[in-house]
């Protein structure tokens, strides 16, 4: 007799947010539902409902698991440039400006699209601190820790990055040219602001 295993809930869970980011990729924030998640990864509707909980709180899950996902994109670059402050953090920010005018979480949680924004937005506006303070933190102790020629304290490094993600989001929420003319500006401050 075959024996029946059934996922870890930390893999049921990485299976249901990811059938949701493919589900906004195609059809939008609207089209989510539990049952439609439920039927996707093969679990219950109440097994969809103990590991994400409301659709609001989907929404905050699938954002925070990009804003890690930029993380790890900023660390890759980051290791692509040692010892050049100036180089390795405009590339970063020009890296996560291109990545993300190209996700569909975030051109909804913008308000790009219809259909998401009541869940995404305040995720990024009345409440940050579940992005931004995530990123900050990761941010600026992965460029003191890579760039400490930079005579920065962990707190000055701190406000620098919360200004860089700033940025960032300006750019996405009112882009006003391309990726490359943004970096170019972005590259102006951080010299003024890491430069001797």
């Amino acid at each position: 007799m075959k024996t029946v295993t059934h996922p870890a809930p930390a893999r049921t869970r990485e299976k249901l947010l990811a059938a949701a980011a493919d589900v906004i990729g195609a059809d939008g924030w609207a089209a989510v539902t539990m049952g439609k998640l439920a039927a996707q990864v093969g679990v219950s509707r109440q097994t969809v409902y103990k590991e994400l909980g409301s659709k609001a709180e989907l929404a905050e899950a699938l954002v925070l698991r990009e804003t890690d996902r930029f993380a790890e994109r900023v660390v890759e670059v980051v290791a692509a440039h040692p010892g050049r402050p100036v180089d390795g953090v405009t590339a970063a920010f020009r890296c996560s400006l291109e990545a993300a005018r190209e996700n569909p979480l975030l051109e909804i949680a913008l308000g790009g699209r219809q259909g998401g924004r009541d869940d995404f937005l305040p995720l990024l506006t009345s409440r940050p601190e579940a992005v931004l303070g995530r990123a900050v933190e990761t941010v600026a102790a992965l460029f003191a820790r890579c760039y400490p020629e930079v005579r920065l304290t962990p707190s000055e490094w701190a406000v620098a990055v919360e200004a860089f993600v700033r940025l960032l989001l300006s750019h996405l929420m009112q882009p006003s040219g391309s990726a490359e003319h943004a970096s170019g500006q972005m590259r102006w401050v951080v010299g003024r602001m890491l430069g001797p």
